[in-house]
Parts: structure tokens; C-alpha cells; sequence
């Protein structure tokens, strides 16, 4: 069974990943977290600071390196990859068990 899958920042500009409308890869990251929050609640990775994770979509948004005020610095500007998840890929070991728990 598929668990996720992640998608990188497209090498053409005719390849693109929409999301809800948005081209998730070129908008900037400040924007596009904004954008999401319209949808579901977003919060900052607490492993990783410049990436993001909308646990209700089931995404998670990487960069490498936040560089929200300087469009030149593409890698941090945007973001680098987006990875789409199966129901229960973010649960902690305790939620895992209750919905397995749950399920039987």
C-alpha cells in the first residue's frame, strides 16, 4: 500500500502541481502558506522550520531554507517539494494504535 508521495519543484514551467487552483510550485511560500490556511490549518514543522505541514489535507510543503523577502533565492523562496500522504501518515505512535484500535 501507497503510504505518500512527494513531488519535486517541476524542471519546465509547463509541468505544474495545482492544488485548489494554485500552482503550489510558483507561488511563494509566505503566500501559498497563507493561501492553504484558507482551507485547513498549517503550521511551521518543528523539525524543520521553513518547511510546513497541513496535518487535515494530509500535505507537507519543503524548503530547504526560508528566504521569504528575496525572490532571487528560488530554493528558499519557494517551496521544493510537496508530499501527499494516506490518512494516519502523521499520527503519533499513541493515534496509530487508536485507529487501528478503531478500525477492528
Amino acid at each position: 500500500m501507497l503510504e505518500a508521495i512527494e513531488l519535486g519543484r517541476p524542471s519546465t514551467p509547463t509541468d505544474r502541481v495545482i492544488f485548489q487552483g494554485m500552482d503550489v510550485f510558483a507561488i511563494p511560500a509566505r503566500e501559498l502558506v497563507q493561501r492553504i490556511g484558507e482551507y485547513s490549518s498549517i503550521e511551521a514543522d518543528p523539525d524543520a522550520p521553513a518547511s510546513f505541514v497541513a496535518d487535515d489535507l494530509l500535505l507537507s510543503f519543503w524548503r530547504p531554507f526560508a528566504a521569504d523577502d528575496e525572490p532571487e533565492e528560488e530554493q528558499g523562496y519557494y517551496f521544493s517539494s510537496v508530499l501527499l500522504a494516506r490518512p494516519g501518515y502523521y499520527d503519533t505512535p499513541a493515534q496509530a494504535a487508536e485507529r487501528l484500535q478503531q478500525s477492528s
